[in-house]
């Protein structure tokens, strides 16, 4: 689940199942082609016996990735640390950028490629799923990650109050903004879809998103390739599967 393919594409990083009996572990491999990739093991020095998953890589090196730990009530979950080429050293817990109080807490991570921002998901737990998820921005800030809420405005066109945005994904250049939707129907399963929404520049709002018509079913997790295409898990036969779809289009 949850893939990130590194921004040369020559990385591929993943977790495990997340279900609530499960060991969920970060680990990695290396490409051989767009659809092969070599098992390296797991993410040494990131990995523990709390859940451990969405991993993301910046250019510079610096890895994230979401790891729950309470204290004081408070829900801390977005991680940061050193990628080595083999391991991570120094992570370290960003308690900044908790929502809040228990049930908030931070669903989903992604290091935008020049590593000057976090995307995240904001989320309410309710069992069995959660009852609400917006996506916001972090920034850093005299050396520390900083909560950034005069960037939400970005997000105007994508989050609402129906269904729940989570799993954000980045294009090099954050043009574009890959996500996941899920919403819920009455007396009927959840839908989930992987959307778009685009800018013309950096400093602009994101548009109003647009579903990837190519990919459909139990799906999650995007992640973008250095060629466009997307890299997401899909959920077949209740095994979660790594996917790859080609960009066809470049408009």
């Amino acid at each position: 689940m949850e893939p990130f393919i590194t921004r040369d594409g020559d990385t591929l990083f993943s977790n495990n199942r997340n279900g609530p009996s499960d060991q969920t572990d970060m680990f990695w491999a290396s490409r051989i082609d767009d659809t092969h990739f070599r098992y390296r093991g797991p993410v040494e020095g990131a990995n523990s016996a709390e859940l451990d998953g969405v991993p993301s890589l910046a250019r510079d090196g610096t890895f994230a990735y979401i790891s729950p730990r309470f204290a004081g009530g408070r829900a801390a979950t977005i991680w940061t640390g050193r990628w080595t080429g083999q391991s991570v050293r120094s992570p370290a817990l960003n308690h900044a950028l908790t929502p809040g109080r228990w049930p908030l807490f931070n669903m989903d991570v992604e290091i935008s490629a020049d590593g000057q921002r976090l995307y995240f998901a904001d989320t309410r737990w309710a069992a069995p799923i959660p009852r609400a998820s917006d996506l916001r921005l972090s920034v850093m800030v005299d050396g520390a990650w900083r909560r950034a809420p005069r960037f939400d405005r970005w997000f105007a066109n994508v989050n609402t109050r129906r269904s729940l945005e989570y799993a954000p994904a980045t294009s090099a250049n954050e043009l574009e903004l890959y996500f996941t939707r899920l919403t819920t129907h009455f007396l009927a399963l959840p839908t989930l879809e992987i959307l778009v929404a685009t800018r013309a520049r950096r400093t602009d709002d994101f548009s109003a998103p647009v579903r990837v018509a190519a990919i459909n079913g139990f799906v999650e997790g995007p992640s973008v390739a250095p060629d466009g295409a997307l890299y997401y898990h899909e959920k077949i036969d209740e095994m979660h599967v790594i996917m790859r779809t080609p960009r066809t289009c470049r408009d």
